[in-house]
Order: C-alpha cells, then sequence, then structure tokens
C-alpha cells in the first residue's frame, strides 16, 4: 500500500494509468497535443470535455485561496495554495500531465490556474509534480534528497515509495534521502516542494 504523508488530506478515488499523447512540429521540438490555458474555480472537471481541461501537460497554480487537488488517477492529492507551507505540507504548484477522462478535483480553492508546460528538458532539482526518466530525468543512479517540504516520493513501478524530508522522522516513517536507480520509461512522482537528484 502506497504509504501518505500526514499532511495530505485523504480521498477516496478511483485507479487508471496517466497516459501522455503527443505531437511532433518537427524532430527536435516534441510538444504535449492539446494543453491550453484554463482558469478553473472550485469542483470536479473532466479532460478533454468542453470547457473543463483539455488533455495536455500542465503546471497547476492556486490564484487564490488554498485547498486540495486531485485527479481521478489517484496519481495527483496534494494540498496547493499561494505560498508554500512547510507545516501543512502545502505546495505552490504541481506539474503533470493530464489524460483525456481523467477528472480533477478542486477544494476550497476559489481559483487554480492551469498553464501549458513549457520544453520538457532534463534536470536534477524538481518541484512538486510527476517526471518521466528519459525526458525529464536522466536515466541513472541518484541519491534524491528534499531541499523544501516533506511528502510522498514514488515511481508508477513501485520502485521507490518513501516520505520524503529534509529530516528523518522515525514516528512517520520520514526518511531524508533516498537512493535508487532510475530508468528510461518510469514516472518519478513527489509531492515535496523541491527535491533534488544527486548522481551517484
Amino acid at each position: 500500500m502506497k504509504k501518505t504523508s500526514k499532511f495530505v488530506l485523504p480521498i477516496l478515488l478511483s485507479s487508471a494509468f496517466l497516459g501522455t499523447t503527443f505531437i511532433s512540429q518537427n524532430p527536435s521540438n516534441t510538444i504535449y497535443a492539446k494543453a491550453t490555458q484554463a482558469t478553473l474555480g472550485a469542483g470536479t472537471f473532466t479532460v478533454g470535455k468542453k470547457a473543463d481541461i483539455k488533455p495536455g501537460r500542465y503546471v497547476i497554480k492556486s490564484t487564490n485561496g488554498s485547498g486540495n487537488l486531485s485527479d481521478s488517477t489517484g496519481q495527483i492529492n496534494v494540498i496547493l495554495g499561494q505560498t508554500i507551507d512547510n507545516d501543512s505540507g502545502q505546495i505552490d504548484s504541481y506539474t503533470t500531465n493530464l489524460k483525456k477522462g481523467d477528472q480533477v478535483q478542486i477544494q476550497g480553492i476559489e481559483s487554480t490556474s492551469f498553464t501549458p508546460a513549457g520544453k520538457r528538458i532534463k534536470k536534477t532539482i524538481l518541484n512538486a509534480g510527476d517526471w518521466k526518466v528519459g525526458k525529464d530525468i536522466k536515466s541513472g543512479r541518484y541519491i534524491i534528497t528534499a531541499l523544501q517540504g516533506s511528502g510522498n516520493l514514488s515511481t508508477n513501478d513501485g520502485m521507490i515509495n518513501e516520505i520524503l524530508g529534509t529530516t528523518s522522522d522515525s514516528e512517520t516513517g520520514q526518511v531524508s534521502s533516498v537512493t535508487a536507480h532510475l530508468t528510461k520509461g518510469e514516472i518519478l512522482s513527489t509531492n515535496l516542494e523541491q527535491i533534488k537528484l544527486t548522481k551517484k
């Protein structure tokens, strides 16, 4: 069973796998298909449905208020606000792919922006979100540490499933680092405000 950070609000969700759909403008510039800027209030919204959210890769931010952001796949379940609050586990953005048919639930947030994510580049410092090895992260063996915040760190194949923070906490099972080999195609998901991957 996936560990749950003590900060994340519990929500019962159905299970499905996040997919991706890409179109190629040219060999050196591949972008996510239909992502379009949107601003939504509290409620439940279907990806691909008219007037809701188009499929695509987004950076999701609160523009007014704070509350819970989740989706029907169970991949997203975070506390989102305009500012970072390490005590409550609140983050200020979440980057993810949204597939047609998925549902996104916004609770307690007056206004939330969905901004198409920019060009994907490989990096070693990541904010909260879902990151694909081979597109956002180079494959390899890493020591993963928290730069800010604490929360869930996992991979879609179950090889990583930890509560990670800047310090360890034996009561919650929180660790201060995770060593793992990340292989092409894996998706690394983090609820922490910021993590660092150091090549081992």
